[in-house]
């Protein structure tokens, strides 16, 4: 693959010089990756920014190749930390080899052209675009970090992180069809002891509020710091330290047992080498054994069990109608999803949220020729199966 001619170019055009001029603190649209090509990307450079400088830089990957859009929820990060934003016009959902050859010319654009800090080299994407950069990640293994929003890795076992080095900063809203997998992702890196973790928040399948994104960006620079040994005053390591506890104790006192325990063990990997944190230890034995947090973490467990028997017993479905839409039965899905209906366990509500998405995913990329070559016949049965799910408007 291409992409690893291009990652190889770091070693010889880092410190290269910026050939344009480009405007500061603002989206450029739509730069051409070269003179003779139609490949175009979405840049941000912070305020900061000079071209004498060298400066980190993310490479965004968006599902839809809608590089302003991907690039909006980072600007807060990129200021915070003086950061390049990149993202591409053209990279999308589809086949990887595609992808890879996009991404391969890109960085090779960027690494020419921008004085980019070498440990400094970070991907991000959003559903499709998250499997993409952390496929990119693992085949390259020289990235400093990837934040993986709303979707974990690609089905190919060889886009799978193993032994490699770079950090995983997961995002993704409890109500995101791709949920339950971004939990078993984080139980996967642990087993592995894969530095990573994973910011849930309350929201469906969609790129992440910024102060998500800059929460993750906090998470990898403490992270990037233990790792290249680097001199952080005690004053920027106890505001880090107050931010998180403000978070955690928040959500304590707010009885959402499950987001404070996640909370507090990403204090307890983040800081144990940096600060005294027995009290932190303390407070995650206490609140394991309370009552709150078992009842909790059982309506989870219960929640996801029935999420993955529907999730079969509609894959398996799909798949039969789709093959041969003349025999599929419209009214066996309408009564399946009347069962869906609003119960008094929120974990349960949240679930079928997510079912509704996955289901309704399934349909809508199977009119995507860039992955599926559906005819009339099974096209119209996605659409139809679609005002199923959300007869009312179909979600942004």
């Amino acid at each position: 693959m291409r992409v690893f001619i291009a990652i190889l170019l770091l070693h010889i055009s880092f410190f290269g010089t910026a050939q344009h001029i480009f405007e500061k603190g603002k989206i450029i649209d739509a730069v051409p990756v070269s003179v003779d090509s139609k490949e175009t990307f979405a840049l941000y450079l912070p305020t900061s920014f000079e071209t004498s400088k060298t400066f980190a830089v993310t490479f965004i990957f968006e599902p839809a190749a809608r590089g302003k859009i991907g690039i909006k929820p980072f600007i807060e990060a990129a200021e915070k930390y003086e950061c390049i934003l990149i993202c591409s016009n053209n990279s999308r959902n589809g086949p990887y080899a595609r992808n890879f050859d996009i991404a391969d010319r890109l960085f090779e654009y960027v690494f020419a052209n921008f004085n980019i800090e070498k440990d400094q080299v970070f991907l991000a994407g959003f559903s499709g675009g998250s499997r993409l950069a952390s496929a990119i990640a693992v085949l390259t293994n020289q990235i400093t970090g990837v934040i993986a929003c709303g979707a974990g890795f690609s089905l190919q076992p060889s886009h799978r992180p193993t032994i490699q080095k770079f950090l995983y900063a997961g995002i993704c809203g409890d109500r995101d069809m791709n949920y339950t997998e971004m939990v078993q992702a984080k139980g996967y890196l642990q087993r592995i002891n894969f530095s990573n973790t994973l910011f849930t928040f309350s929201g469906d399948h969609k790129w992440p509020p910024s102060e998500q994104i800059v929460r993750a960006f906090d998470w990898l620079e403490i992270q990037s710091h233990l790792k290249r040994i680097k001199t952080k005053t005690v004053e920027e390591i106890l505001e880090g330290y107050k931010k998180s506890y403000e978070l955690a104790f928040a959500a304590e006192i707010a009885n959402k047992q499950m987001l404070a325990v996640e909370n507090y063990e990403r204090m307890l990997t983040s800081y144990q080498t940096l600060l005294d944190i027995d009290s932190i230890r303390s407070k995650l034995k206490t609140l394991h054994k309370s009552k709150a947090y078992k009842a909790s973490l059982k309506s989870v467990s219960k929640a996801f069990d029935k999420e993955a028997k529907l999730t079969t017993m509609f894959y398996q479905h799909f798949t039969k109608d789709y093959v041969d839409p003349d025999k599929s039965d419209l009214n066996w899905w309408k009564k399946e999803f009347e069962k869906l209906k609003e119960s008094t366990d929120p974990e349960m509500n949240k679930m079928m949220d997510r079912l509704r998405f996955k289901v309704y995913a399934m349909a809508f990329s199977r009119k995507n020729p860039n992955l599926y070559q559906s005819n009339q016949k099974q096209k119209r049965f996605c659409e139809n199966l679609s005002k199923i799910i959300y007869p009312n408007s179909k979600p942004k």
